[in-house]
């Protein structure tokens, strides 16, 4: 015993490691206690303002709050007068933050509205556009009982940046012909105002069976 506590008093005190204590950016300790009232590109601590970014290496394209889609700074998502609710949408394609409403809710009918700002990440990907940067993304999903047995719904994506704008839209019909057996039938389109390789149309026609 007597050795092992003369080794712990003799030990320099530079020799222990003791664990950093973490210092947060006042930036961020700045956002958490007062959070900005306005989510408008330009409103944000200037971060989308040219004269508050850093140089950047001469070739690289500039992108401040007019570049974004619906004219930046007039674009204020959070100011419209109901929401249902707001999350945020990240993904290895893109990242940003959805504001949603439920306009219909009933036994046969259903339509929901909901709108997303954010940045690309990867293109080609997520009914997105083709390339990366700010993006405005929207969604309309529409459900509609017809009788007791056939349901129509449809589901319309688009998404707009500065490489153009990606639509989607899809209309099903579903038919319960028996407890167990169903008739789906559907038809698909997609539309890219700068890639027209991606256009194309499908139809489908499936008929399943629950054993």
């Amino acid at each position: 015993m007597l050795p092992l506590l003369w080794l712990a008093f003799s030990v320099p005190a530079s020799a222990i490691d003791i664990a950093p204590v973490t210092v947060f950016d006042p930036v961020v300790v700045q956002r958490l206690a007062d959070p900005p009232k306005c989510l408008a590109a330009r409103c944000v601590s200037g971060e989308w303002q040219v004269g508050a970014m850093p140089a950047i290496p001469a070739g690289q394209l500039r992108i401040d709050g007019e570049n974004l889609p619906g004219a930046g700074g007039r674009l204020k998502v959070a100011m419209q007068p109901r929401k249902d609710w707001m999350k945020a949408k990240g993904s290895n394609a893109r990242v940003g933050l959805q504001y949603g409403m439920q306009a219909v809710k009933s036994e046969y009918a259903s339509l929901a509205l909901a709108i997303d700002t954010g940045y690309r990440l990867q293109g080609y990907a997520d009914d997105g556009i083709a390339g990366t940067g700010p993006i405005v993304r929207g969604q309309v999903e529409w459900k509609q009982a017809l009788g007791e047995r056939t349901k129509l719904s449809q589901t319309t994506r688009i998404e707009t940046g500065q490489r153009g704008t990606f639509l989607r839209n899809s209309l099903q019909l579903k038919f319960q012909l028996q407890p167990a057996l169903t008739l789906d039938t559907g038809i698909e389109m997609r539309r890219d105002s700068e890639v027209t390789g991606r256009n194309q149309t499908d139809a489908k026609l499936n008929l399943r069976y629950v054993f």
